[in-house]
């Protein structure tokens, strides 16, 4: 890290490394409770209107829930890919399906750490509210992403050696370097009270959420707690953080994946720097885009639920039938097998395996191969919607 790319403020907050001569860390400043940003006042209006069209659009339909499971699977995807794991939405869904990993990538297992990671999140702030918001959590958050990986590192344990962002292995040659493993505690506790932030009656003006995402998501990269999956956990705290504070998750990975080198970019200008009029605009940008995406995905999810019921409902199949139980299943499960269904509906596997093939005829679900065993069958549909861009507002 080089003391020339750092603003002066910056610089009178570098301490020397014990271990690595010449070599210097920044231990980052209490995070800020206000910023006064005039120059993305209008930007944060229109996160925080993007947000409320979330809430009156899921209102709107018949199951809001329709599509959380997918969309899970789908932040954990693409959350993980910025980390730079190959997994695909339907390689994850299908792991979950068939539990194996056959002909999968490696990195699937990790990809559904974060779906864990998310859950266990979401059921804690479900719970308790802001007040999950804790460090307890952030250790609970990684000790899930890290399960089951080769770590080098005990999951879930704040870091007790130093670490770094870029040079590889050469910390002289980093782009970054967080504050040593002793001051973590400070630094901890000082972000703690942001991510349960109540106003207090001195407060002249309430922090808004986008505001509080963007600050938390930056001192946590600051502050680099873990030797490895900071970054994860710093995305999984954002859809958190609009839980507690009572929107619907929205998920920012896909904004963030599209533009990752203005993501690394600007989320630096403010480490450095503390420039951080472009970081908040462009999380501001990223939660207008994230919403649309959220309420065009139901949107398109649903349509694609009552095309299906409407096509059973014209076929020969029996009201009472299994095949009329199947769409919203595979709505939120869109790759299964014979077993899976056999599971899930209490059934025998004939039965099971009957339905899918009705559903097949259809073209509600398609076999990834044409094999007669273990049969593994995909509702593409689903996948295509889940895979497609948002439409930009026009």
């Amino acid at each position: 890290m080089k003391t020339s790319d750092l603003s002066p403020d910056r610089q009178k907050l570098l301490v020397p490394l014990k271990g690595y001569p010449g070599a210097f860390a920044l231990v980052p400043p209490p995070a800020p409770r206000t910023l006064g940003l005039k120059e993305v006042f209008s930007d944060v209006v229109k996160a925080h209107e993007a947000l409320g069209a979330v809430q009156a659009a899921t209102s709107r339909l018949p199951n809001p829930n329709l599509a959380t499971r997918t969309l899970d699977r789908r932040e954990a995807v693409r959350s993980s890919q910025i980390e730079g794991t190959s997994s695909d939405v339907d390689q994850v869904l299908e792991y979950e399906a068939t539990g194996s990993d056959d002909g999968l990538p490696r990195d699937v297992v990790v990809t559904l750490n974060y779906v864990k990671a998310l859950h266990y999140g979401l059921q804690q702030v479900a719970t308790r509210g802001a007040a999950a918001l804790d460090r307890t959590l952030i250790e609970k958050l990684h000790c899930h992403l890290m399960e089951g990986t080769d770590y080098q590192d005990t999951p879930g344990a704040f870091r007790q050696r130093q670490n770094w962002i870029g040079g590889h292995r050469n910390i002289y040659d980093a782009k970054f370097v967080p504050p040593p493993h002793e001051y973590l505690g400070d630094c901890l506790t000082d972000l703690e009270e942001l991510l349960r932030y109540v106003p207090s009656e001195e407060d002249q003006m309430e922090i808004s959420i986008v505001i509080r995402m963007a600050i938390v998501h930056a001192q946590f990269e600051t502050i680099h707690p873990f030797i490895d999956g900071n970054g994860r956990v710093g995305r999984l705290l954002l859809p958190l953080m609009l839980f507690a504070e009572g929107y619907c998750p929205v998920y920012l990975a896909g904004f963030l994946k599209e533009n990752q080198q203005e993501y690394y970019d600007s989320l630096g200008a403010v480490q450095l720097r503390g420039e951080w009029v472009p970081w908040v605009r462009f999380l501001a940008e990223g939660v207008q885009v994230a919403a649309r995406e959220t309420i065009q995905t139901a949107e398109r999810l649903t349509a694609l639920l009552d095309q299906w019921k409407t096509q059973l409902r014209t076929s020969n199949v029996r009201s009472d039938a299994l095949p009329h139980r199947l769409p919203e299943y595979l709505i939120a499960h869109p790759v299964v097998t014979v077993r899976s269904i056999q599971e899930a509906f209490n059934t025998s596997f004939p039965t099971a395996n009957a339905a899918l093939n009705i559903m097949r005829e259809n073209g509600v679900v398609t076999p990834r191969t044409e094999r007669k065993r273990n049969r593994i069958f995909i509702a593409t549909d689903v996948i295509s919607v889940l895979n497609r861009p948002p439409v930009p507002d026009q």
